[in-house]
């Protein structure tokens, strides 16, 4: 039975929360603080975490950064804050999705049950494929440890960096749309403003430096991976 993290300190919003997602035969583990959060999550170890982005000892945003440096269990935010520049604050330090106050928790159980069925369909697909391993010499993917290799560096990637990255390395050269991309590794439907992949690709792109120009956007259509680049403006943002 997946186990799921709640940290919210509106006690009535937890319990109700936990409630609907028990509903759905899930494991629920609620905290009111950031620090009751950090210490279930180390002791319970978690399948996905559902966090509030503000909380009485520490903001969720700090939370998420410190679970994202240790873990890449996936990280659901609950934020009043509708602006996108705070969306994508959020995403920028290891968030996969955030919820806007007021929600449905109809949506949410949604969202969960797309979040984790993901991360099973994930781990199904690694049994079964035959490449364990992705190299091209300055770039190593393992797909049994889900660890990437920059030269000797290993990089801290959160799941939807992983999978994006994966995605790009598994068909270099191919162009993958925004709307294909948002679809297959976000379960979410495109509407033409959503700067989700975006975003991901901005941050795959900084932690690939100096490599960065190997993914590139390919204007009007989405973005591609390359094994060999050209000084030339297509990959940059």
């Amino acid at each position: 039975m997946p186990k799921i993290l709640i940290v919210e300190d509106e006690v009535e919003l937890a319990g109700l929360v936990a409630g609907e997602l028990r509903r759905d035969s899930y494991d629920t583990l609620v905290a009111h603080t950031a620090g009751e959060g950090l210490e279930l999550w180390k002791q319970e170890q978690p399948d996905l975490v559902i966090l509030d982005w503000v909380l009485p000892d520490m903001e969720g945003i700090e939370v998420c950064r410190k679970i994202r440096q240790k873990s890449v269990v996936p990280i659901l935010m609950l934020t009043a804050r509708g602006s996108e520049m705070e969306r994508i604050w959020g995403l920028d330090v290891g968030a996969d999705d955030y919820m806007i106050k007021p929600f449905s928790t109809g949506e949410l159980r949604a969202r969960v049950r797309a979040m984790l069925r993901r991360m099973v369909l994930m781990e199904q697909e690694k049994g079964k494929h035959e490449q364990t391993c992705i190299d091209y010499g300055f770039i190593r993917l393992n797909v049994e440890t889900r660890e990437v290799f920059l030269e000797d560096s290993l990089l801290e990637l959160t799941p939807k960096e992983y999978e994006l990255l994966h995605l790009f390395l598994a068909h270099p050269g191919r162009v993958f749309s925004r709307k294909f991309l948002l679809e297959q590794i976000w379960d979410l439907t495109y509407d033409g403003f959503d700067r989700t992949v975006d975003t991901h690709v901005s941050r795959l792109r900084r932690k690939l430096a100096p490599y960065s120009k190997h993914i590139l956007t390919v204007w009007g259509m989405g973005y591609k991976f390359v094994l060999k680049t050209a000084n030339n403006d297509s990959s940059q943002e």
